[in-house]
Formats: C-alpha cells, sequence, structure tokens
C-alpha cells in the first residue's frame, strides 16, 4: 500500500533538503557506502513522520532537517562501529536498509531502534516518537552503544534508546534491567549547518548565557541568548518604574527597551537596555535589582565578574507555567 500523497510544502522541503545530491544525509550514506563496499538505502516515512512530528516542529523544514540529523548521526555511528572491528558484520549482507518511522509510543521513550536480516538485507528501523529530537550528541551515543548489540542479540529486537526520558525511568522497576548502558565517545561530530533549526528555536534550550553590562550611572545592558528571560525582565522593570515627575508628560524615570536579534525569522530580542540619559538627573540607573533577579528569582548561576561586567549561565530549561 502506497503512501497517502505528501502536502505540497512538504513535498517541497523533502527535495530542496533530502533530495538534493549534496545534502548531509546523502554525502555521509555515500561515504559509508564506498567504505563498506555495500548498497545502503535510506527510506523514511514521510507521511507518517510528519503527522507524528507536526507538534513538535515550527515548521516542515525543521521536521525534515531534524529527520536528516537523525539519519546522518545514524551512519556516521554506524561508520564508527565499521571502523571499530566490525566491518565484517556489515559487509555480510547484500544491502543494508535504514527505515525511519514513526508511532505514538507506550512508554517515554524519543527513539527506539529495531533490526532484523535475511540472506540480502540487514535492516535497521528508527521509530521517532512525538516531541522533540534528541541533540546530535545524544543520538550518537545512544546508536554507538546499541548497533554492536544488533549482532550479539541475532534478531532480538533492540531495547528503546531513551535519550531525555533515561534519567526519569532508571528508578522504575519495570524499566532498571532493560536500559541501556551509554558509552560516550570520544569526540564530537560537527553539525551542518543546513541541519541545524532557525536561531528561535535553537537558542530555546539551555545552556542560557547571560552578560550584564554596568559600568556608568546612566545605563545598563543586559544580553541574554534566551529571549523570553529579557522578555521578562522588561516587563518586571516596566512594572515597578517610577514616574518621572518633573517631565509634564509623566514618563517612566528608566527607558527600558527590548531590541531585536539580527538572526532568525521571528521576532526574538538579544538585548535588553535601562537608560536615564536625558531624563531627570535625580534618577540614576544601577545593575543590582537586574542581578537580584537574574540570579535569585530566574536562576542563573555566576561564572565570572570582571569589574562591571556579569557573566552567568543556566544549564536547567525554561518552560512557561502551564506547560
Amino acid at each position: 500500500m502506497s503512501e497517502p500523497k505528501l502536502p505540497l510544502e512538504l513535498q517541497a522541503e523533502i527535495r530542496d533538503q533530502w533530495d538534493r545530491a549534496d545534502s548531509p544525509v546523502e554525502a555521509t550514506r555515500i561515504l559509508v557506502s564506498t567504505f563498506l563496499g555495500v548498497d545502503i538505502q535510506v527510506n523514511p516515512s514521510w507521511s507518517r513522520l510528519s503527522t507524528v512530528m507536526s507538534d513538535f516542529h515550527s515548521n516542515t523544514s525543521q521536521c525534515v532537517s531534524s529527520i536528516e540529523e537523525c539519519a546522518q548521526t545514524f551512519l556516521t555511528a554506524l561508520f564508527v562501529f565499521a571502523n571499530s572491528g566490525g566491518k565484517a558484520e556489515l559487509t555480510r549482507p547484500r544491502y543494508l536498509e535504514l527505515a525511519i518511522g514513526a508511532s505514538i509510543p507506550r512508554r517515554n521513550d524519543v527513539l527506539t531502534l529495531s533490526w532484523s536480516c535475511t540472506r540480502e538485507r540487514d535492516r535497521f528501523h528508527i521509530i521517532v516518537s512525538p516531541g522533540p529530537m534528541p541533540s546530535r550528541a545524544e543520538m550518537l551515543s545512544l546508536f554507538q552503544a546499541q548497533i554492536p548489540s544488533c549482532y550479539n542479540m541475532q534478531q532480538t529486537p533492540i531495547e528503546p534508546l531513551l535519550s531525555r526520558a533515561i534519567a526519569k525511568a532508571s528508578d522504575r522497576s519495570d524499566m532498571a534491567p532493560r536500559t541501556p548502558v551509554v558509552t560516550k565517545p570520544g569526540y564530537d561530530v560537527l553539525p551542518d549547518a543546513r541541519t541545524l533549526p532557525q536561531p528561535e528555536d535553537l537558542l530555546l534550550k539551555p545552556p542560557y548565557h547571560l552578560a550584564v553590562y554596568g559600568g556608568g550611572k546612566t545605563m545598563v545592558e543586559v544580553q541574554c541568548s534566551h529571549s523570553l528571560t529579557l522578555e521578562v525582565l522588561a516587563d518586571y522593570l516596566k512594572k515597578w518604574c517610577k514616574t518621572n515627575h518633573q517631565d509634564t508628560r509623566r514618563p517612566p524615570a528608566v527607558e527600558v527597551s527590548l531590541h531585536q536579534s539580527s538572526f532568525g525569522f521571528s521576532p526574538s530580542f538579544d538585548r535588553l537596555t535601562m537608560s536615564v540619559e536625558g531624563r531627570n538627573p535625580n534618577f540614576l540607573v544601577s545593575p543590582m535589582i537586574v542581578l537580584s533577579l537574574v540570579e535569585g528569582v530566574l536562576g542563573y548561576k555566576s561564572v565570572s565578574v570582571d569589574g562591571s561586567v556579569w557573566i552567568f549561565r543556566k544549564d536547567v530549561e525554561f518552560k512557561k507555567s502551564g506547560q
């Protein structure tokens, strides 16, 4: 039974990203196939993937990029396995197939991997579940831990690869014996810029970086990689800012401004300024209230202080209330 006809937007993204002769996944496929001397086929089930993943990706392009990154990372792990003594296993069949599908999981798994073989073909099957895709480093670690098991377990389905759910699930009695041991690689894979999400999506994930510059008495500047952090600071400061009563227009004593980022398509901010220039000279501006909010309320951790520059970092992901 053939797949239902894909939406035009998805067809266009597959054509422009996946089907290109110079796409990252095609370049990796050719590299691994040439090294092994075995044909490799990569077959995503685009209709099912787009249906399951649509709620967790801001656009069709990001969905295709995520699948491309997943496939490329798996092929990289396959190449590492071959270089580590597994080449004989991978060159036994006439060809290798990587199928990528999607389904609603029974557990908290983000990715699952299964394996089967015939005389002609070894078939790896990755199932993607609803939710954000693991990072490239997470996927590489998990694939590297599981691919060798395929050839030790003789067609026994591989246990699910757990990404962020590993930590949550490790204390459950029914999961504990089945949690895979993840061995981290001794290197990182450099991503292809064309497969990365757009900046406003990429910067929603930690680590978040924030810097406060407050050397003078008339201006404080906050730079942050997390736009929503700056929006919360701006809303709070505007709410509690005093009024300049010496001006008949009754403006705020401090001008609090958000500044648009120069990158990405959607509106996002990477700077906040607090200024009293040209206002009542009795009002000065200090970074102290910002420092208290950043550290005491938002949970950023101090990294360094250099004179009038404070550097912070936060490694725990922010979620909006109600999510």
